[in-house]
C-alpha cells in the first residue's frame, strides 16, 4: 500500500482496506507518519507490517527533508503504535550526514516502545538522478550538493561487488498504481517514460512477465549497479549496532 506517495492521505483508504480484509489479502503499509487515522481495528486484521520512514530524530532534520513538525510526528507514531501494536511496526531510519548523530536517541526511543528499528544510509531515490551519479555524468555542483547530505563515498566499491547477472527482485513483483497501470518497478517515478508497461486490464499474466523482464531500462539499471544498490541497503557495523 505504497509507492511514491503517502497512502494515509487517500480519502478512500478505509474502503480499500475493507476490500483487502473481505478478500483475505495480506498487506503492508509504508508511511512517513505525517497523519494519524483512527481506523477501525477490524481493518487491520490482515496487516503484516506497518513501516514508518523517518529522516532523522530532530526538528532540524525534518526541516531539511519534509518540513513536518517533529513533535507531531512523534505523537502520530505513538498513536499508531497503540492502534497497530508494537510487534507489527518497523521504523526505517534513512540516515543522512546531518542525522548521523541522532541514531542513538532514535534507537533508544523506539527500544522503549518495543518497536523494530532499522537504520540504513539514505539512497538517491529518483532513477535518473541515481543513473547520473553512478555513471559519473551528474553535474559537479549537484554531485557536491548530494554528497553534502547523503553518505555516498561507499557506493562505487559497494556495487562493484555485485553480480554482473544480478536478478532484480522487482521481476517477481506486480506493482500497480492508483490508475491500474502495471509499473516497470517501484523505483521509477511517474515522469519517466518507462514508468508503466500498460494497463493491468490489457495484459495477460505472461505478457506482464515478458514485458517486465525485457525492458531496456531494467538492463541498464542492473548494468550500472543501481538495482543492486536499491535492494541491498547499506548498513555498516556502526549503524547495525543501533538496529533492534
Amino acid at each position: 500500500m505504497f509507492n511514491f506517495g503517502e497512502p494515509l492521505l487517500h480519502p478512500s483508504l478505509p474502503g480499500i482496506l475493507k476490500i483487502l480484509v473481505d478478500y483475505k489479502l495480506q498487506y503492508v503499509i509504508s508511511t512517513n507518519a505525517s497523519k494519524f487515522i483512527a481506523l477501525d481495528p477490524t481493518l487491520l486484521e490482515n496487516l503484516q507490517l506497518f513501516m514508518i520512514s523517518i529522516p532523522g530524530f530532530s526538528q532540524s532534520s525534518y526541516d531539511r527533508v519534509h518540513g513536518f513538525v517533529f513533535e507531531e510526528i512523534k505523537k502520530n507514531i505513538d498513536q499508531w503504535i497503540e492502534l497497530v501494536g508494537h510487534d507489527k511496526i518497523q521504523v526505517k531510519f534513512h540516515v543522512y550526514r546531518f542525522s548521523l548523530d541522532e541514531l542513538g536517541a532514535a534507537s533508544a526511543y523506539f527500544r522503549q516502545r518495543g518497536v523494530k528499528f532499522f537504520p540504513y544510509f539514505a539512497l538517491i531515490a529518483d532513477y535518473n538522478l541515481a543513473r547520473s551519479f553512478l555513471t559519473h555524468t551528474m553535474p559537479q555542483k549537484l554531485r557536491e550538493d548530494a554528497s553534502g547530505d547523503l553518505v555516498l563515498d561507499y557506493v562505487d566499491d559497494f556495487i562493484s561487488s555485485s553480480k554482473k547477472q544480478y536478478r532484480c527482485p522487482e521481476w517477481s513483483k506486480l506493482t500497480i498504481d492508483e490508475y491500474c497501470n502495471v509499473l516497470t518497478c517501484c523505483a521509477i517515478s511517474k515522469g519517466n517514460p518507462d514508468y508503466s508497461i500498460s494497463s493491468v486490464f490489457s495484459l495477460s499474466k505472461n505478457e506482464i512477465w515478458q514485458k517486465k523482464i525485457n525492458q531496456d531500462i531494467c538492463r541498464e539499471c542492473i548494468s550500472i549497479g543501481n538495482a543492486y544498490w536499491v535492494h541491498n541497503l547499506y548498513r555498516p557495523d556502526f549503524i547495525r549496532k543501533f538496529e533492534q
